[in-house]
């Protein structure tokens, strides 16, 4: 007894993640709205780490069990499986243009370290809400679950569903722009009966699967992972309004009716997603030999697990598609980077001026402009300018490059651009060599007459 008072226990890693996570949500929040730099820029990882492990510590009190605590080595999986996942839906808007990102970092280094920050979050973020709800569910639902009416499920149902997934597949590719809502729900029926099927044959013993839950009357995970869609798309669209890392939607015939910057009937889309990465990740058990993220560690060890042949061919094929998917979205869904400001002008401002900027913690947009007196070492006219510029660069996340570009077309403020017609200026901009689309154009625009 002594000897524990003397020598208290360190806290365990899943205990440092909890009180990460109480102490971040809300210092988080205060940046997002402050707009505190460093971490402004790169507030989605913040606000959604402190959110996941806040999470797991809630799962943790109303289930005495959690994915930190218990299953430490499957929240890395999913952590890790969540990035080239989520390049899986970049790789599709690809083709369908739906989305784009802005003022994302502008060194490589360390644009890579906020792609795996970031997307890393998607899986454990679902998959912890997915828990917190079973959880309520336990504790509230007569009989701890959701009770459905059991049914049988054939051969031919299981290819009807994949047949399924196989068409709306292929009117997503050969429609892109009618079709796009098919991206939320494709991959479920593509892999979801493939799951089922499988571990109908092995009698339970190697994966998971949905549809066999809900074949036996328990409905409990489909409505948990529904609900954890929606709760966590609202917060997905939630912290991205105020965000400056960014994504901007340009989804065709709903484009102007938004909530945040989500087209209201987009919201329709964050349940499906939900069904669609668990059933990804179930997909994922099968390669695995049956390990699963909702297994304990001991029935996880019972299991084959990955042959080495797999483990070699999955480490190397997955980080090439990666690398060719992020190699297209880099010049189709990134917009703008998060060029200093110091850099930009660095010609105009010389060492002198550069050196002041620097001295004052100056060279981010945000920054620069609350800066409340000129510093002598930068020249009155050149100052305004820079400050125009850089007041436009920000109107949706346009950057600095684009901004200049509307510079050289006599376009300085917002006033000005509200003016101008989407079509005509898109052209001049690629006159000018800038990689803009209409619907970028189009948007920046509406925020101009909005902001105006």
């Amino acid at each position: 007894m002594a000897d524990d008072r003397t020598n208290p226990k360190p806290l365990a890693l899943h205990q440092v993640a909890w009180v990460a996570g109480i102490i971040g949500l809300p210092v988080s929040h205060y940046w997002l709205v402050a707009k505190i730099e460093p971490f402004y820029s790169s507030i989605y990882c913040f606000l959604w780490w402190s959110y996941i492990f806040v999470v797991d510590l809630a799962v943790y009190r109303l289930r005495g069990t959690s994915l930190l605590k218990d299953r430490p080595k499957e929240f890395l999986f999913l952590t890790a499986w969540s990035v080239p996942l989520w390049i899986l839906f970049e790789a599709v808007n690809l083709h369908i243009q739906n989305w784009y990102y802005v003022m994302v970092p502008w060194s490589l280094s360390l644009g890579l370290v906020y792609l795996f920050l970031a997307f890393g979050t998607v899986l454990p973020g679902i998959f912890e809400t997915m828990e917190l709800v079973v959880g309520l569910i336990e504790k509230f639902s007569p009989g701890g679950r959701i009770k459905g009416r059991p049914f049988i499920i054939s051969l031919w149902n299981v290819r009807v569903q994949f047949g399924i997934g196989m068409l709306m597949l292929v009117l997503l590719l050969a429609f892109p722009e009618d079709c796009f809502c098919l991206a939320w729900g494709f991959a479920f029926f593509l892999t979801e009966p493939i799951c089922y099927w499988r571990r109908r044959a092995e009698k339970n013993q190697v994966g998971r699967s949905l549809l066999g839950q809900l074949a036996a009357g328990d409905n409990t995970r489909l409505v948990a992972l529904l609900v954890s869609g929606l709760v966590c798309g609202a917060l997905w669209e939630a912290w991205n309004i105020a965000a400056r890392t960014k994504w901007v939607y340009s989804v065709p015939y709903f484009d102007e009716l938004k909530l945040g910057e989500m087209p209201v009937l987009g919201f329709l889309g964050f349940p499906p997603f939900a069904l669609e990465c668990y059933a990804l990740v179930n997909f994922l058990a099968l390669l695995r030999g049956g390990r699963h993220w909702e297994l304990t560690a001991p029935e996880n060890r019972e299991r084959q697990g990955l042959p080495a042949w797999g483990l070699t061919a999955i480490a190397v094929l997955v980080p090439l598609a990666m690398l060719l998917c992020l190699r297209g979205a880099a010049g189709k869904t990134v917009a703008s980077v998060t060029l200093p400001v110091d850099y930009c002008f660095q010609r105009e401002l010389g060492e002198t001026g550069v050196n002041a900027l620097r001295q004052r913690n100056a060279t981010e947009g945000i920054q620069f402009l609350r800066l409340k007196e000129r510093p002598p070492e930068i020249p009155a006219e050149l100052f305004a300018r820079m400050r125009r510029i850089v007041a436009l660069s920000e109107c949706k996340g346009m950057g600095i490059r684009n901004a200049l570009a509307l510079e050289a077309l006599k376009i300085t403020g917002l006033e000005e651009l509200a003016r101008e017609h989407p079509v005509e200026l898109t052209r001049k901009l690629q006159e000018l060599d800038r990689r803009v689309r209409l619907a970028e154009v189009k948007i920046w625009i509406r925020e101009a007459n909005r902001g105006k």
